[in-house]
């Protein structure tokens, strides 16, 4: 992934190890001209021709040059990685985002927005320091520390061992909890997942819980959440703090080590005092290298957590694929056909992110659906609750596929047709509008306003078809007006009739209203009845109603019960049979039989 994501920055990347091979020289020389001061001072080395005091300015120039060197190309090394690592990171979160839209309703229908925040947001977030933070501090750590132990080696053999056995200690260490540290890093991603989702879900129906006393309900759900969450971040630190600890007590004893082994050397007349403090110069900076080696090793696996979660999202495929030689639809009013249509949710499970197979636990939805509607006619389906009304539509968008039978248009399985082309030709109202915190043009054209077919002048006429002339010219900016998410601020009314206008604006060939004027009100409701009227006329037409005014512009009549069609045919031949169930319904009155 790190790969595939780095290989469009590849110059930069080449400039980053570049940068940081300079970095890293020019600390390790640093020590280097500190020992040629201390022993040019001390009197240990003397310059040809008495140059003492010359030598001693010079190298506190260079020094100087060197360490502000080093510093600034610190500092451009830092902006690039984090320019790199957001670069990538933004580029993977479209990505993800793109895919995640791509799967199909099992797999949102089992994810609450806020988990799937958390792993497009949250998780995504944490490999932003891993794409820049491994280069800078990670790598460039890791060299400065292989760099000084061969120093260390050259000047003297034993400090080297002193300094490399420092260091493989504290990685051993870190090692011996590396596993511990992933879990618990993918548990604190779940555990803030599932927090996440919680507050989403109530926050959202805060109108529901409050007034029916469910306060306290959330309340008693909501700490145990957050005592699962402490627990894990408490447990976590304090891994990091007995690594620290462990790690300081170590670096204590490899600089002890080093003083008395130098002051033997210098003793013995086999060291200079330039060399003693370079030596200890060296140690003293194998701590920082090592403990941010460290820190960064733990970073990355709490990245490599993300990763892992990230890829779970990735590796899924959607149930529902464009074909690969796609049919295209006519234009004219298709036919719909149902042949012995078949169909169970089988949702994927929220812990493994795998598609379960199909099992007998999986009740049907549907069973042997079998019914054909003529092009330019319309069809009233009716049924109670949970007989699969809706399942129709879903299954008519290619939400789902069947498990058993087809669909047809035209005679075309629905499975040989590509979904934008599919889309392009269904339309669909439901009685839960979706608007966004977006212009009212926006809205409308779901933010394809540059299709020359949705332009100002349609987009008004239409509003105005609808009867929301007088509530658009209202509005401060007119098409430009910026509505609030979810509607907030509109009628039901208004933003029921902003759904159908959006599919005016699409002319679609198939319209399917699902249940779409059960919210209005009377007077809302005859304006939306008018504009029914205009939508499918001459278009094919499927309406899934509780209302009987709205039923009675149906040609064909469907009726549904427990997934299996109890009745269908003509609504007036229907109608005049004192034995059909149709019959039965208008007599009892659809709200009270199907409700």
């Amino acid at each position: 992934m790190l790969r595939h994501y780095l290989r469009p920055h590849r110059g930069r990347v080449a400039l980053l190890f570049l940068l940081l091979g300079g970095s890293i020289a020019l600390q390790l020389i640093a020590p280097q001209l500190l020992r040629r001061f201390v022993d040019v001072a001390a009197g240990s080395l003397v310059p040809a021709g008495g140059f003492l005091p010359t030598s001693l300015y010079a190298v506190a120039a260079l020094f100087f040059v060197a360490v502000l060197v080093q510093k600034s190309i610190y500092m451009v090394t830092v902006y690039l990685t984090e320019d790199l690592g957001w670069a990538t990171t933004n580029a993977l979160r479209g990505d993800l985002t793109a895919h995640v839209l791509r799967l199909d309703m099992g797999f949102h229908k089992l994810r609450t927005p806020g988990e799937l925040i958390e792993r497009i947001d949250g998780d995504v977030g944490e490999l932003a320091e891993y794409f820049s933070e491994i280069i800078v501090n990670l790598l460039g750590n890791g060299l400065l520390v292989a760099g000084i132990l061969v120093l260390l080696f050259r000047e003297d053999w034993r400090v080297g061992l002193v300094g490399l056995a420092y260091a493989l200690v504290v990685l051993l260490i870190f090692r011996t909890i590396q596993a511990r540290m992933v879990t618990l890093f993918g548990r604190i991603s779940q555990a803030s997942a599932a927090l996440l989702g919680f507050l989403e879900e109530y926050m959202t129906g805060t109108e529901d819980v409050v007034p029916n006393g469910g306060g306290s309900y959330v309340m008693a759900r909501l700490f145990p959440l957050l005592n699962t969450q402490a627990g894990l971040l408490a447990r976590t630190h304090t891994l990091s703090n007995v690594v620290s600890a462990t790690s300081r007590f170590l670096y204590a004893l490899a600089l002890a080590a080093t003083m008395g082994l130098s002051a033997l050397a210098f003793r013995a007349g086999t060291m200079t005092i330039g060399t003693v403090f370079l030596l200890m110069f060296y140690v003293g900076l194998l701590e920082s290298p090592i403990d941010t080696v460290q820190r960064e090793l733990a970073n990355i696996q709490r990245a490599l957590a993300s990763v892992n979660r990230t890829r779970e999202f990735l590796v899924l495929r959607p149930e529902v694929n464009d074909p690969r030689a796609a049919t295209a639809l006519p234009a004219a009013p298709p036919a719909v056909a149902f042949a012995g249509v078949a169909f169970a949710y089988k949702d994927r499970s929220p812990a493994t992110a795998i598609a379960e197979p199909a099992a007998a636990n999986h009740d049907p939805v549907l069973q042997d659906v079998t019914f054909d509607l003529a092009p330019g006619r319309v069809l009233g389906v009716l049924g109670r609750t949970g007989s699969g009304k809706t399942t129709l539509t879903r299954l008519l968008f290619r939400l789902y596929d069947v498990d058993a039978g087809a669909i047809t248009l035209d005679g075309i399985d629905l499975r040989a047709v590509a979904l934008g082309e599919l889309h392009r030709h269904v339309g669909l109202v439901t009685q839960d509008v979706q608007l966004f915190a977006a212009s009212v043009r926006d809205n409308l054209t779901l933010f394809g306003h540059d299709d020359p077919a949705f332009d100002d002048a349609t987009i008004i006429a239409t509003l105005e078809t609808l009867g929301l002339g007088p509530w658009l010219r209202g509005l401060p900016a007119g098409l430009d007006t910026v509505l609030e998410s979810g509607g907030k601020g509109l009628s039901a009314g208004e933003a029921q009739l902003l759904a159908f206008a959006r599919v005016f604006l699409r002319d679609p060939r198939l319209v399917v209203l699902d249940e779409a004027s059960s919210r209005l009100d009377p007077a809302t409701e005859q304006l939306l009845e008018r504009a029914i009227d205009r939508l499918l006329a001459g278009r094919t037409g499927i309406i899934i109603a509780h209302r009987l005014r709205t039923v009675n512009r149906a040609d064909d009549i469907l009726i549904l019960d427990n997934g299996r069609v109890v009745e269908h045919g003509p609504r007036v031949a229907l109608a005049a049979d004192p034995g059909s169930r149709f019959t039965q319904l208008l007599q009892t009155g659809l709200e009270e039989v199907l409700a």
